[in-house]
């Protein structure tokens, strides 16, 4: 039979990179341990808008495929009691983000209108003024219009770096050029079929071909917010595309490099440094952004610090002694958020199987699904008849964790 226990760590692989609750201005030894080491840290706190975000999490296998059903969460609070406030929370994170980068390393900060000056300034402090690399313009088209003033459409990502030394290969992030053609000049085809824009200059032609590359400047008004059926979507509200990192990152990291985000919400930082061969670190105050980081991550060299929930609920499982398997028939869930109509494994996200010692879950095989796989394996092979310890994650995001014990 299987008893919940708690757990405070799950391990995968060897549990290098990191993803774990706590405040991102006060972080624990195991992160500090780093400090130095960062190449890159990437920002994007809460804005100050006043506003309690909720999200919307898909469940089952319908859920899964065609973005509904789904369920109605709550998700992080962007409110504060004063202005004072805000900013010193993000000193602190901005004062550890400085500590954590090594001498080549940079560091991005994400806000919009509403903050956007008064960090400026912080940031000005902490790095120095003569650090200051650009202000990026992230313009986008989504939202409502004003009437009473020119509409707000774009976030401002501010740029520093650690020392003079700092990396950045703007040619690791090239656009086509026949995408960003100037009207006014003259536009011609070449012996060898390749068309160019030509302007001459001094008695000089200068050609610009439409096939070689062009870099983005500071104003990026070609990568959208994520539209509600987007693949990416995690549910959460306030989730930056994966594009929008990769521009950031690409410039500044090599794989095997670190890098950081100390509000990282859905994960998006987490899994564009993991797609580009870096290890990475991850911190949120919210429990259940572990569950939805790790449904973007294949994470086989993590460490999750973040404590699991010990609620009661039971997990129902069945064996098949002859074929040697172990069945995952569901979880007891009741109540709100979770819809009476759910049957079977309907409203589990994600299970593994495992050991657990000392409070730590050491994970084996892991079954979640995807908007690509939406069906969840439900039964795994018991190895030498040794029933494994269980770590099962439900649709609203809450992991819980189960020891086997002989009847």
């Amino acid at each position: 039979m299987y008893e919940q226990v708690w757990v405070k760590k799950t391990v995968y692989g060897d549990g290098e990179d990191q993803l774990l609750q706590g405040d991102g201005a006060r972080l624990p030894r195991d992160i500090l341990d780093r400090a130095g080491q960062i190449q890159c840290v990437y920002l994007d706190p809460p804005f100050m808008t006043g506003k309690a975000f909720r999200r919307k999490r898909p469940w089952g296998e319908a859920g899964w495929k065609r973005g509904a059903p789904c369920l109605d969460l709550s998700g992080y609070t962007d409110r504060f009691p004063d202005e004072e406030s805000y900013l010193e929370m993000l000193s602190g994170m901005v004062s550890a983000s400085w500590e954590m980068l090594r001498p080549e390393g940079v560091f991005y900060l994400h806000l919009d209108w509403r903050m956007a000056g008064e960090m400026r300034n912080l940031c000005d402090q902490v790095f120095g003024k003569e650090r200051f690399l650009n202000e990026i313009i992230w313009s986008y088209e989504s939202g409502g219009r004003s009437k009473k003033t020119f509409s707000r459409k774009h976030d401002n990502i501010f740029l520093y770096a650690k020392s003079d030394h700092y990396r950045f290969d703007i040619t690791r992030v090239p656009l086509p050029r026949g995408e960003n053609r100037q009207n006014h000049m003259a536009r011609k085809t070449d012996e060898d079929g390749r068309t160019y824009s030509s302007i001459k200059a001094g008695g000089k032609e200068y050609r610009y071909y439409d096939d070689d590359p062009v870099y983005p400047g500071d104003v990026w008004s070609d990568i959208g917010f994520l539209q509600q059926r987007d693949p990416e979507r995690t549910g959460y509200l306030t989730q930056k595309p994966e594009k929008l990192l990769e521009r950031m990152l690409k410039p500044v990291v090599d794989p095997g490099d670190w890098v950081a985000d100390f509000c990282c919400g859905s994960g998006t930082t987490m899994a564009v440094a993991e797609r580009l061969g870096c290890h990475y670190i991850g911190v949120d105050t919210n429990p259940e952004f572990a569950a939805i980081s790790l449904a973007r991550l294949r994470g086989e060299n993590l460490t999750v610090t973040c404590g699991t929930a010990m609620d009661g609920r039971e997990a129902h499982t069945h064996t098949d002694p002859e074929r040697n398997r172990l069945w995952l028939d569901g979880l007891e869930l009741t109540g709100a958020p979770y819809p009476e109509m759910a049957k079977g494994t309907d409203l589990i996200e994600s299970w593994e199987v495992g050991r657990i010692e000392n409070e730590v879950f050491y994970s084996r095989k892991r079954f979640r699904r995807s908007f690509r796989y939406p069906a969840l394996t439900d039964n795994v092979s018991v190895e030498d008849g040794k029933m494994p310890d269980l770590m099962v994650t439900d649709a609203a995001g809450i992991r819980r964790a189960y020891r086997w014990r002989n009847p």
